[in-house]
């Protein structure tokens, strides 16, 4: 009999530890459930916030540049003045005194031309014209003693002027047998030789043979090609570098001489010359040259290239507001540098610019700006 109750009294504590063990596993489990739930609704309530701040953006500002820009450059350096020489006289070459590489004074004679009928006209027109000044100076005296008219007289004299200037005329054809330097510079090219036939280029030049080329190399022509985003700003007067890439040591500071003052229509450049001095030759005509030209530029807006939103044939900007919101402005692009453009207008000088935004964002949406990494 004790030991039934014992065994009851036994199995009644087990049950109630059971229970009770039954009891705590559900309030640690509701504990957990509650825990868990909290965790993910305060998880939702966090996105939900940080997708009503829009997606994360880096920005940039828009700032102003400099007014100066330079302006790299390939040139042509060209004779100061270059001149094909030709006869203004047919006949045979007799002498020419120069070659390639040799240099020449003004109004040094180059080469001599004989023309035989030349002469021959040139010694009757001295003959005549000292006749008619012979009859002249008679008549002259006959018409005081009034041997002769007046008319008489008054015919002499004009035939005695008429032969002069036909002398006159000869003597300058007569003269053009001498061919002479019309500027001093350097022989490029000889075209003759003695003995060749020589014809008159007054009278056709696409038959006539050139006898030498002249050209001033002591001063030159710098030639260039600004293109049509640079070329309103060139001015004369504007500094030039020159360099000569066989030459490295070699620096020129120069100004803009001219302008072309058009933009050629093939082109779409303006030609710009550079007049320099150049002793001893150390540009040589014909001369590939590099050249860094500094242009005086509106102070432009300066903004990423990757903030630029094309749309057609129109181009947009993503400016952030105070507010965090995009507004699409459109802008004038000027130019663009690889890694920059510079806008004529649309923006101000301040104003943040969203970079790479592409369409992620619409009109009006949030985003967050970040700076760019390193800034």
């Amino acid at each position: 009999m004790p030991d039934s109750q014992g065994r009851r009294r036994g199995s009644h504590w087990l049950y109630l530890a059971g229970g009770i063990t039954v009891l705590i596993a559900g309030i640690l489990a509701f504990l957990l459930f509650t825990r868990q739930r909290s965790q993910v609704e305060a998880a939702t309530e966090h996105l939900t916030a940080e997708g009503q701040k829009g997606p994360t953006v880096e920005v940039a500002i828009a700032k102003r540049v400099a007014g100066s820009n330079t302006v790299r450059l390939i040139g042509e350096a060209r004779p100061y003045q270059s001149a094909i020489l030709y006869a203004k006289v047919s006949g045979y070459l007799r002498s020419i005194s120069v070659d390639k590489g040799d240099f020449v004074r003004v109004n040094q004679v180059i080469a001599v031309i004989e023309s035989p009928e030349i002469d021959k006209q040139y010694q009757a027109a001295v003959a005549d014209a000292h006749n008619k000044e012979l009859i002249a100076n008679r008549a002259a005296t006959l018409v005081k003693k009034e041997m002769i008219s007046q008319q008489d007289a008054d015919q002499a004299e004009a035939d005695a002027a008429v032969s002069k200037a036909n002398l006159e005329q000869i003597g300058t054809l007569k003269s053009y047998e001498q061919l002479r330097a019309p500027f001093a510079g350097t022989v490029t090219a000889r075209y003759s030789d003695p003995g060749a036939l020589i014809q008159n280029a007054a009278t056709s030049q696409t038959s006539a043979l050139p006898l030498v080329e002249l050209s001033q190399t002591s001063r030159l022509r710098i030639y260039v090609y600004v293109d049509q985003a640079h070329a309103p700003f060139v001015r004369d007067g504007d500094t030039v570098a020159i360099y000569d890439q066989v030459n490295p040591n070699l620096k020129l500071a120069a100004r803009v001489t001219r302008t072309g003052g058009a933009i050629d229509p093939k082109t779409r450049t303006l030609l710009v010359e550079i007049d320099v001095d150049n002793p001893h030759n150390r540009i040589l005509a014909g001369s590939v040259l590099q050249l860094e030209l500094k242009v005086q530029i509106p102070r432009y807006i300066e903004v990423p290239s990757d903030a630029l939103i094309v749309r057609g044939t129109q181009t947009f900007v993503a400016v952030v507001t105070p507010a965090n919101t995009v507004k699409f402005t459109q802008v004038a692009v000027a130019e663009q540098t690889g890694t920059t453009a510079r806008l004529f207008s649309g923006l101000e000088e301040g104003e943040r610019v969203a970079r790479s935004i592409g369409e992620r964002v619409a009109e009006g949406g949030k985003v967050q700006p970040v700076p760019p990494p390193g800034s």
